[in-house]
C-alpha cells in the first residue's frame, strides 16, 4: 500500500515539475517576443541562447528558441549568423514554415535562402549520384581473371557472356583432351620398335601435339578478347551529378564526366 502511494506522489510531483517548466518555457518566450518587437534585438538574442542551452529540451522548444536567435540576429544585420540557426532549426524540423504574413520581408528572405541551400546541398533525397567505384573495376578485372565471360553474365550481356564461356570452355576442353591424347600417342611413339610403327606412332602424336597448341592458343585468343571486351565496356562508364533545383529557379545543373 504504501508502495502505491509513494508512486501515485512520485507522479503527482513529476507532473507539477513538468507543468512548471512549461509555464516557465511559455513566460520565457513571451519575454523573448516582447524584448525583439520592442527592438532591444541583443537581449532577445541572449534570453533565446540560455534557453537553448537548457539540457532535455524538446525539439518543438528549440525549434522555437532558435527561430527568435536568427530573427534577432537577422535584425542585428547578421544575416550569415542567423542562417545558421535557421539551418539548425530545419535540421530539427524540415517542414518548419514561416508565416508570410507577418514576417517581415528580410527574415523571409534569409530563411528562403537557407532553405533552398540546405534542399540542394543537405538533403540526399534531393540528389542523384551514379558512381562506378575503383573497387568495382577491381572485381570487374577479378571475374574475368577467373574465366572468359563470368564478367560479362554478372553485368547482364547474356549474349557476349555464353558466347566467350561457350568458346573457353570448347577450347579448353579440347585442349585438355588432345593433351591426353598426345601423352597417351608419345607413350605409343617411344615403345614402337619397328620403323613403320614408329613413323605412324610419330605422325598420331604430332597430329595431337599440333591439335594441343591450336586448342590452347584458341583458349588464349578468347581470354585476351574477353578480358579487352570488359575493359572497354568499364572505361565506358559515366559519373553523374543531377541535383534537383525547388521549383521556384528555372536553371538545372548537370555534371557529367566521361572516363
Amino acid at each position: 500500500m504504501k508502495t502505491l502511494q509513494h508512486i501515485f506522489f512520485s507522479i503527482i510531483i513529476a507532473g507539477a515539475q513538468t507543468f512548471a517548466q512549461s509555464n516557465s518555457i511559455d513566460s520565457t518566450f513571451h519575454s523573448i517576443e516582447s524584448l525583439f518587437e520592442s527592438g532591444s534585438y541583443v537581449n532577445a538574442e541572449v534570453e533565446a541562447r540560455r534557453l537553448v542551452e537548457i539540457h532535455n529540451l524538446s525539439d518543438t522548444v528549440r525549434v522555437i528558441a532558435e527561430k527568435w536567435i536568427a530573427f534577432s540576429l537577422v535584425a542585428q544585420g547578421k544575416s550569415s549568423l542567423a542562417g545558421d540557426h535557421f539551418s539548425l532549426l530545419l535540421k530539427l524540423n524540415p517542414r518548419f514554415e514561416l508565416d508570410p504574413i507577418l514576417t517581415s520581408p528580410k527574415i523571409l528572405a534569409v530563411f528562403n535562402e537557407t532553405k533552398a541551400h540546405m534542399t540542394v546541398h543537405v538533403n540526399p533525397e534531393m540528389d542523384t549520384v551514379a558512381v562506378r567505384s575503383f573497387r568495382q573495376s577491381m572485381e570487374v578485372s577479378f571475374r574475368t581473371i577467373i574465366f572468359p565471360g563470368l564478367e560479362q553474365l554478372h553485368t547482364d550481356r547474356t549474349t557476349a557472356g555464353y558466347l566467350f564461356l561457350g568458346g573457353g570452355i570448347g577450347a579448353l576442353g579440347a585442349g585438355i583432351a588432345f593433351d591426353a591424347l598426345r601423352s597417351s600417342a608419345r607413350n605409343e611413339y617411344l615403345s614402337a620398335t619397328t620403323a613403320s610403327t614408329i613413323d605412324a606412332k610419330y605422325s598420331t602424336y604430332n597430329k595431337y601435339y599440333k591439335a594441343e597448341a591450336y586448342a590452347f592458343s584458341a583458349f588464349a585468343l578468347i581470354y585476351l578478347a574477353s578480358e579487352i571486351d570488359v575493359l572497354g565496356h568499364a572505361n565506358s562508364a559515366t559519373v553523374s551529378f543531377e541535383p534537383s533545383i525547388p521549383s521556384n529557379r528555372s536553371s538545372n545543373l548537370s555534371l557529367r564526366i566521361k572516363f
